[in-house]
């Protein structure tokens, strides 16, 4: 090594064989990144027809999977291999929320970090044309981070808001269910009243699934259990195991219904005091800094020109 460092032909070349090998080293990696970015789509993927109708769905409703599908495709199996249990959560927050795609939760990650790349180099040419070099990479990079890691927030948000209207409505829904049994009506008969009740609501739409299930031959207990295994609520499991449970031991549908919407309405008032005494508790923190503010501005009239007078 130190000989080629004195040798006078490695000095004077040196430079021009290093640009040599980085030009070799980018090249290398533009090649790869074309070899994945153009894979043959028709390769990706099961070959059964709802893969590919679903996949066609993802190509029309996204631009960054229509473009870079065999990307997204490594970097998805990258996700799923390392974090199965942050996609299991996922899959939940998808499935709960109704996201109009047919993501699956890995596919759904990285098509957000590519799209945060991709809004992050955007940023970060634009800055770096216009001059600001430091600003250019540091907001680029900034975007593209804080990008992937919203994405993710922003469908829990979605799924927590949508789960907690379906468990405000759930306690009404389940009363006219139960009206209409005693009225002489049948289980499925009184879904169907249910649905056309509660209009456009999140619950509709699932009381819709279970009805729809169940129209197609589905018996109904594997429906309700579907509908447990898509929300993952105490008060949906508890009212899918107390409807099938009561089946099996022969007692009145309708009783059962009443006592547990009783249940959910209680369930409801105790969760509205568990907020109303946080919200108490994390009151006290501002109400101290607004008392400290306006304690400053009728003091400090009377203690600034005492203050002043003494320098």
């Amino acid at each position: 090594m130190e000989f080629l460092l004195n040798n006078p032909w490695f000095q004077s070349s040196g430079f021009l064989l290093a640009s040599c090998v980085v030009a070799l080293a980018a090249g290398y990696g533009c090649w790869q990144f074309l070899a994945v970015a153009t894979y043959p789509r028709e390769r990706l993927g099961d070959p059964h027809p709802f893969e590919r109708q679903r996949r066609e769905a993802l190509r029309a409703g996204n631009f960054i999977y229509r473009w870079l599908e065999p990307l997204l495709d490594e970097i998805a199996g990258i996700l799923g291999r390392r974090q199965p249990d942050a996609m299991a959560t996922m899959r939940h927050h998808l499935t709960v929320s109704r996201e109009k795609l047919p993501w699956r939760p890995e596919e759904f990650l990285a098509a957000k970090w590519l799209e945060g790349v991709a809004a992050g180099g955007v940023l970060f040419l634009i800055l770096w044309l216009a001059g600001w070099g430091m600003t250019a990479v540091v907001l680029g990079v900034g975007v593209a981070l804080i990008y992937g890691v919203l994405a993710p927030k922003t469908v829990r948000d979605r799924a927590n808001r949508r789960l907690a209207r379906i468990r405000t409505r759930l306690p009404f829904a389940v009363d006219l269910i139960a009206l209409t049994m005693e009225a002489g009506g049948g289980f499925q008969e009184c879904l169907q009243t249910a649905v056309i009740e509660n209009g456009e609501h999140p619950l509709t739409d699932e009381l819709a699934e279970v009805l729809r299930q169940i129209s197609l031959g589905r018996p109904r207990q594997e429906a309700l259990r579907a509908l447990r295994d898509r929300l993952h609520d105490d008060d949906i499991n508890e009212l899918v195991f107390a409807i099938n449970k009561g089946e099996e031991l022969g007692t009145p549908l309708s009783t059962i219904l009443r006592d547990q919407a009783e249940q959910m309405r209680l369930k409801r008032s105790q969760r509205g005091e568990k907020a109303a005494a946080e919200a108490q508790v994390n009151i006290v923190f501002p109400g101290m800094v607004v008392m400290i503010a306006c304690l400053l501005v009728v003091i400090a009239p009377i203690v600034l020109p005492a203050v002043l007078s003494m320098f």
